[in-house]
């Protein structure tokens, strides 16, 4: 027969993987998140260092500066779409957080649960032992050595 802690063990385990899974999907959304902004610095990047060449840029025909300004707006285009995908994977970011957080929490509960089950346990086996050891010797004191009759 399966002790109560045993039974609970299973819960522990089965929280504990799930809380696994989550933390780990948690992470690879932090990665995630970490890319599309090192792209948004990239896209940013590109656009003032072309920015910077229109400075120095002198006599420009009109056909090469509309490419120009067009290539700049699909850059900026490029910038404000990025960040909205930021702003997306922040917000997918902090609910998964939520919900690993939320895991952990009941992983720890199950854990206290189980380690109060098996100190229980260990206590009621501790009696049980001292009562079979009382049966045995019922006449034998154990603090002075001596019986009594």
């Amino acid at each position: 027969m399966k002790t109560r802690s045993q039974k609970i063990d299973k819960f522990v385990s089965l929280a504990k993987a799930d809380e696994r899974r989550l933390g780990e999907a948690t992470g690879r959304l932090s990665s995630k998140l970490s890319a599309e902004i090192e792209r948004l610095a990239e896209l940013n990047a590109h656009r003032r260092a072309y920015a910077s060449k229109t400075q120095s840029m002198s006599n420009i025909n009109s056909a090469h500066w509309k490419d120009y300004q067009d290539f700049m707006l699909r850059l900026e285009n490029a910038a404000r779409s990025q960040q909205q995908v930021i702003r997306e994977c922040e917000q997918q970011l902090q609910t998964q957080r939520r919900h690993w957080l939320a895991k952990r929490q009941r992983l720890e509960s199950l854990e206290r649960v189980l380690e109060n089950c098996r100190r229980d346990e260990a206590l009621i086996e501790s009696r049980r032992q001292q009562r079979a050891l009382d049966e045995i010797m019922p006449n034998t004191s154990f603090y002075s050595g001596k019986t009594t009759d």
